[in-house]
């Protein structure tokens, strides 16, 4: 090879090496943006995920929230269907029977007959659940009583509820042709101690039925009423009228053991009421069973009143 031919090789080797280098760095800088875009893209693809488990969350709590919300809808329709229920249950106020109501109402009740054999009697602790007919069973749960309930239902006619005056002791569901007043006869006729406490008059008695009683007493003692402006300041009037209660209860008591004494074999149940310290007094010196209610003050003069109170059924009607 001559000079010359070397001369062009030389200059082609140059210009190709030149053209290396430019791909080269082309290459590079094209690497180099691709790398960027890739961080880019990687940034933008967490952005993205992180997003999606934002949005994730979001709609995991949302969803959460949702049904939350549901159910308290469905809690709350469910509450209005059911004071709906009550309402349309709703009884009048209740009746009281004295005696001669409770008779009256028996002789109704006795002449009541269905050939159908579907007349319900019901005599309920309401501590347990029994199968009601519809209605029925929303009519009871609107009243309250701690004695239980007696129900006397003639389906299409009508429905009552009685509160007894002693406690209802076993569930007992029955229909038949007629009504079964057998136990209600019993709760009239059911030997009784009766204590009406009141703070400075209490009337005490024993009655074997509600037509009389058999024994009475009256226990009268001074028992500070009000407290007057001057003279002995309030906590000194309180301990005073605190010891003259103490005092009555314990005459109350003196009182009641000659009586215990005498008819508790035939004693069934202890009527007890009136003011509540007197009661929580004397109650633990009773050894029968006792059924509180609500007396109201009664003198000897009015024992009949005390009778009827504590005979009484209290009836609602449907």
């Amino acid at each position: 090879m001559n000079s010359h031919q070397r001369g062009e090789v030389l200059v082609l080797d140059l210009f190709g090496k030149k053209k290396c280098e430019e791909q080269i760095r082309e290459l590079e800088a094209r690497v180099s943006s691709l790398e960027g875009e890739k961080e880019e893209a990687l940034k933008a693809l967490e952005r993205r995920e992180e997003k999606i488990r934002k949005l994730s969350s979001s709609y995991q709590e949302a969803r959460t929230a949702l049904n939350d919300a549901q159910a308290r809808l469905s809690s709350l329709r469910r509450e209005e269907e059911e004071d709906e229920k009550l309402k349309a249950a709703s009884p009048l106020p209740g009746q009281p029977l004295g005696t001669q109501d409770c008779k009256r109402l028996f002789k109704r009740l006795e002449a009541c007959r269905s050939p159908l054999g579907d007349l319900l009697t019901g005599y309920l602790t309401g501590k347990g659940e029994e199968e009601m007919p519809p209605g029925v069973e929303a009519f009871i749960r609107s009243i309250r009583s701690p004695r239980g309930y007696i129900i006397l239902h003639s389906p299409e006619l009508f429905t009552m509820v009685l509160i007894p005056p002693f406690p209802v002791e076993k569930n007992v569901l029955q229909r038949g042709e007629s009504f079964d007043l057998g136990l209600m006869r019993e709760m009239t006729e059911t030997p009784a101690l009766i204590a009406s406490l009141h703070a400075g008059d209490s009337l005490l008695g024993v009655a074997l039925g509600q037509d009389s009683f058999e024994e009475q007493e009256s226990v009268m003692s001074q028992v500070k009423e009000k407290h007057s402006k001057g003279g002995w300041s309030q906590k000194r009037f309180s301990r005073l009228r605190e010891e003259d209660l103490r005092n009555h209860a314990e005459a109350v008591v003196e009182r009641l053991k000659p009586l215990l004494e005498k008819y508790r074999p035939v004693l069934k149940y202890a009527v007890i009421g009136g003011d509540q310290g007197l009661v929580r007094a004397v109650a633990p010196h009773i050894d029968l069973p006792l059924v509180e209610r609500s007396l109201e003050r009664h003198d000897r003069k009015r024992s009949g009143e005390a009778l009827q109170e504590v005979y009484e059924f209290v009836l609602y009607r449907s």
